[in-house]
Parts: C-alpha cells; sequence; structure tokens
C-alpha cells in the first residue's frame, strides 16, 4: 500500500499505461487512505466518490481501447478550494459561498480533466485565501502531517498537506504572496509559482459574480502545481500553460521551451535579508546544500547585498494588492483605515495603502513594479538560479487571530526566529511576496530538516516566461538531495 501511496504522480501514470494497477484501483485506494487519515489531517474537504470513480473507469477503458491522453492518465489528484469544479462545491473558504456549486469548471480542471486526470476532491483553504495558515468556518483547521500541532500554512495548505500524507498524487494552487511556497516549505513538497501570466485564472475564486464589472487581482497572482516530484511540476505544468482559451484571449506570453543551459550551472544564493533573518537550521541546511553543489562542480556565488530594492518591492506589493482588491471602499473609509495604519505599514511596509487611491497613482505604483523587474531581472542575467529561504521560519504551532478587520486576520503575538520575535507577515511571506513583484517563476524544493525534524524548503528563483529552464535546473541541483521522505504521520 504504500509502494503505491507515494509513487509520485508521473509514476503513478507510467503503472497506470502499462497496467500494473488500473486508474480504478488506484482511486479506490486513494479514498481508502482519505477515509483513514483525512479526519486527522482535514487537507480534503469536499469530495463525490462516485464522479471520480467513474473518471477513473473511463481512464482505464481509453487505455484499454489504445487512447493515452499522457503522463497524468488516470492519475487521482486534488484541487484547491478556490478553483471552480461543476459539481463539487467551491467556497474558498468564505461563509457566504458555503455550498456553492459553479456552473463549470476552471480552466486549469478543465485542462487535466481533459489529459485524463482524476479529479479526487477539494483542498481547504483559509477565507478568501487571506491568512498563511489554514483554517476556516466552514471546514475548520487543517494540520501539518509532520506534527499535527502545526500549521501546513496558507492559504494552498490543504494542498501541501494532501500531497505530503499521499492522500493525493497532484494539486493545483494559487500564490499572491507566497501560498504556493511557505506550505510547500512547511509541509515538505515541491511546488511551482509559474512566471505571472503563464497558467490562465479563468475560473478561479468564483461565486462573485455580479458583484462587479470588472475583474479585481489584475495583478501578483500566479498558479501552479503542488507535487512530491520536480517531474511532476513539469508534467502538470505543460499541461496547465499556455493561453486562456476558455475565453477566446490570450493570458499572457507562451512559456519559452527550454534552452540548453551552460553547464556548470551558474548559481546566486543569499541566506537571509538584512534586518530579517532567518532560523539558524534553514541557514545551516542552505549552506550544506550549496556547498554540495560547489562540490559538484558548479559556480556558486553567494550575495549579501539583496538583487533589487526590497522596502520598495514591499511597499509595491502591498499598494498593488490594496488597489486591486479594496478598490469598491469609500474614500472616506480609505482614508481613515490609513491614518490609522499608518505605524503598521512603517513595521510591514507590504500593508502600505495607495492612498488616494486615482488612476495617476495607480499607473506610478505599476511603473516602479516594471522598474523592479527590470532590476531583478539585470540581476539574473549573466546566472541561471537565485537561491534563497522561503520563510524565517519552519512550520509553527497553530496560532489563534487576535483578531479580524474586514477580511484581514490580524496577528499581534510574535512568530520566533530562534529566539527574536518577529512580526506574524514578516516572518512568513517577506521572502516569498518579492518573487510576486518580479512575476519570476519559483521552485520551492525540500533540502532538509530542522532540529525538531521539520521539513526546510527553498526557493530556487529563475527568469520570467523561462520556466522550463528553471525546472530542468531545479531538478539538476535537486539531484544532490536524499531520496524525499514522507511524514511519520502517514
Amino acid at each position: 500500500m504504500n509502494e503505491l501511496t507515494y509513487l509520485t504522480a508521473t509514476e503513478m501514470g507510467t503503472w497506470i499505461r502499462e497496467r500494473k494497477i488500473s486508474a480504478e484501483e488506484a482511486t479506490r485506494q486513494a479514498f481508502q487512505r482519505i477515509t483513514s487519515l483525512n479526519p486527522e489531517l482535514n487537507a480534503i474537504v469536499a469530495h463525490d466518490e462516485k464522479a471520480a470513480m467513474e473518471a477513473a473507469k473511463l481512464a482505464d477503458k481509453e487505455i484499454q481501447e489504445g487512447t493515452y491522453r499522457g503522463p497524468l492518465h488516470g492519475v487521482p489528484i486534488t484541487i484547491k478550494d478556490s478553483f471552480s469544479t461543476t459539481g463539487l462545491a467551491t467556497t474558498s473558504g468564505f461563509t457566504r459561498l458555503k455550498g456553492y456549486i459553479p456552473p463549470r469548471d476552471a480552466a486549469v480542471v478543465n485542462r487535466l480533466k481533459q489529459a485524463g486526470a482524476v479529479l479526487l476532491g477539494k483542498t481547504n483553504v483559509p477565507p478568501l485565501l487571506m491568512d498563511m495558515q489554514t483554517d476556516n468556518d466552514i471546514y475548520g483547521r487543517t494540520n501539518n502531517p509532520w506534527d499535527l500541532a502545526r500549521t501546513p500554512g496558507g492559504s494552498s495548505g490543504g494542498s501541501a498537506a494532501a500531497v505530503a500524507a499521499g492522500l493525493s498524487y497532484l494539486d493545483i494552487g494559487s500564490d499572491i504572496g507566497g501560498s504556493l511556497r511557505v506550505p510547500a516549505h512547511y509541509c515538505g513538497v515541491f511546488s511551482l509559482k509559474p512566471t505571472e501570466g503563464a497558467v490562465p485564472a479563468t475560473g478561479h475564486m468564483p461565486g462573485f459574480e455580479g458583484t462587479a464589472d470588472y475583474a479585481s487581482s489584475r495583478h501578483l497572482a500566479c498558479y501552479g502545481p503542488v507535487a512530491r516530484s520536480i517531474e511532476d511540476l513539469a508534467a502538470a505544468f505543460s499541461i496547465i500553460s499556455g493561453s486562456n482559451s476558455n475565453s477566446g484571449l490570450p493570458h499572457g506570453p507562451q512559456p519559452l521551451p527550454p534552452s540548453s543551459m551552460e553547464q556548470p550551472l551558474h548559481i546566486r544564493w543569499m541566506e537571509e535579508l538584512p534586518g530579517y533573518p532567518t532560523s539558524r537550521a534553514i541557514r545551516e541546511q542552505l549552506r550544506q546544500f550549496v556547498k554540495k553543489l560547489e562540490q559538484r562542480g558548479m559556480r556558486v556565488e553567494q550575495v549579501t547585498a539583496p538583487p533589487l530594492d526590497v522596502r520598495k518591492a514591499w511597499e509595491t506589493w502591498g499598494k498593488i494588492i490594496d488597489a486591486e482588491l479594496n478598490s469598491t471602499t469609500p474614500a472616506l473609509i480609505r482614508g481613515l483605515t490609513h491614518l490609522m495604519t499608518l505605524r503598521l505599514s512603517r513595521e510591514i511596509p507590504s500593508a502600505s495603502m495607495l492612498v488616494p487611491l486615482t488612476f495617476k497613482n495607480y499607473m506610478r505604483v505599476l511603473t516602479i513594479r516594471e522598474q523592479l523587474i527590470r532590476s531583478f531581472e539585470q540581476f539574473m542575467t549573466d546566472c541561471d538560479l537565485f537561491l534563497c529561504p522561503v520563510s524565517c521560519t519552519t512550520s509553527f504551532p497553530h496560532m489563534a487571530k487576535t483578531k479580524m478587520v474586514g477580511y484581514q486576520p490580524i496577528y499581534k503575538q510574535p512568530l520566533f526566529v530562534d529566539e527574536t520575535p518577529q512580526n506574524y507577515w514578516i516572518a512568513t511571506t517577506f521572502y516569498t511576496s518579492l518573487f510576486n513583484v518580479t512575476g519570476s517563476p519559483v521552485v520551492t524544493m525540500p533540502i532538509g530538516f530542522d532540529e525538531q525534524g521539520l521539513p526546510i524548503g527553498i526557493q530556487c528563483v529563475g527568469k520570467r516566461w523561462r520556466d522550463r529552464d528553471l525546472l530542468k535546473g531545479a531538478s539538476t541541483l535537486y539531484s544532490i538531495c536524499p531520496e524525499w521522505l514522507a511524514p511519520a504521520f502517514s
């Protein structure tokens, strides 16, 4: 059973294609595992076993008839509960959407089904995806399979927990500030945040139709896979990326084909940002990893100065988020909120608001973002990959909110980076949100553990639109790591 449970998605796809196991058997065993382990984990929050079994039987029938749809044909997968799915509730963790069933599949869901994947169910999220822990009033809290008393992260916390615990072979999540990368780091799995625009957003966070005659969240957000291998990330990306055929409109340039990356790889790395330390265990694991790269003959260069103006990047992230998600808030309320949060924004620049919210100011902040993108791309011109931490700590014990301001959770108690108290949002998102501003593709991969046995991941950052080069390079780097380990919980 464990042999089947921890096959990678592409390995399971090969087994199904070669008829070592049927898609029906694989799906049935996945549901048996969900029944056994999910009550403690609470990673999968909605499923339709009958529909999944029918899809698995169809996948087997097609293979018997000589039709093979690709590496995920017949493979049981899950989807984050923010992507629309016909026949399955899609709530985004928001109580007003409890029981909401969308009329159509999201673009990425449709593509995965067309590729023969079998949808097991939906994975848990925080309300409106606005937290780095996964807990909501509809489904409750998701636990980390490495330690149930700790968080799997957010907002793709259910995604990472399900994949790490062997409840799913692959999941698709979203990321506007670290929501793919932080859970992958906390749960010891892999994720890909593609170049912004490489994967269509159609069908993400449905159920708000009619509340505005335009789409918010135009920038920063990305959509990508969570998996147990880089090969799985590449297989999923090849399926879900590309122009948005659902709307007939191009969503962005096509990701470029792999280039012939020079060998040895030229890698730059940074163990922490000045003023925002990471834990000793994270620094030590990153140093050991880099040393192994040097021993393999790779050209490794440590940098101490950040590759872009980080404070300006965090402020830009906050202002874009504020402008796009809060554009319908009355000006008076925005002004009062700005005055009340001035002190907070000085401590946490990503909490900055765009005040006054005018077209001129909005265009100005987008121009600043373009300058930051150029700055980072210039830094990447003569190197292949940039390595840095995902966040300041490993997974932390579940933490209660101090209060809610609108839909935004507030945490006044600190997280501890070793013995040093650090603000919750700084400790969780400051290393990840930088690359939402640059729009860069990022692979998160596990490289070791801390002294408590909790996973440690790193961000492996590539050049914009060079997602396939990034995946190829990350695979080369990961080949020096020990074999992937499953959590003891499972």
